[in-house]
């Protein structure tokens, strides 16, 4: 039996997606997990970020969580992987975590037509100068969570509201650069994260 299993989690609240996420960290999983979603619109604030207040009175709602990095955005259209990875089972030091993922989407991004560049100062994937993906993970009881999210076909009215991850930096969406469907996409990154675990 595998090791790794990948969940297909549809549209999911964050803060419900979260509050499940840290429970199956919390439970010292065996074997390693990737979530695939979408979230409704929310802005979240990594630890990073020392002047945003959390504010659940708006809309989109402003939540604070533990992950790495600033302030970001997510909502529908945008690509979100969860990884609660068993650190014994993965095929890589720790540290390289981050560094592996940004490789493997990469990778993916550039083989459906799609030339890109990594910025591991502001960890993502950018398109020329226009922000593409972001990514923020952390480590508890050897076991990682958090992930990365990949703008493919959406709102991106909202990062202009924020300086997401504390920069002064333009989003864009991959739709804009390939043909490939949605669903097409999500499978092949799928395929691409398995390299994670031995």
């Amino acid at each position: 039996m595998s090791d790794l299993i990948i969940e297909d989690k549809g549209t999911i609240d964050f803060k419900d997606c979260y509050d499940e996420m840290i429970a199956l960290v919390k439970s010292n999983p065996k074997k390693s997990y990737i979530w695939s979603l979408e979230h409704p619109n929310v802005y979240t604030i990594g630890i990073s970020d020392k002047e945003t207040e959390e504010n659940l009175e708006i809309y989109p709602k402003i939540l604070k969580t533990d992950r790495g990095g600033k302030i970001t955005f997510h909502g529908p259209g945008q690509l979100v992987f969860y990884f609660m990875l068993n650190l014994q089972k993965i095929s890589f030091k720790p540290t390289e975590l981050t560094k592996f993922i940004l490789k493997k989407t990469s990778e993916v991004i550039e083989k459906v037509g799609c030339k890109n560049n990594i910025n591991l100062s502001d960890p993502g994937i950018y398109i020329g100068h226009l922000k593409l993906a972001s990514i923020g993970m952390r480590i508890k009881n050897k076991v990682t969570y958090h992930g990365i999210s990949i703008n493919f076909d959406m709102d991106l009215d909202y990062f202009d509201k924020i300086k997401p991850c504390g920069l002064n930096v333009k989003a864009c969406n991959l739709c804009n650069y390939t043909e490939i469907e949605k669903i097409d996409l999500i499978d092949k990154l799928k395929k691409a994260y398995k390299d994670l675990i031995i």
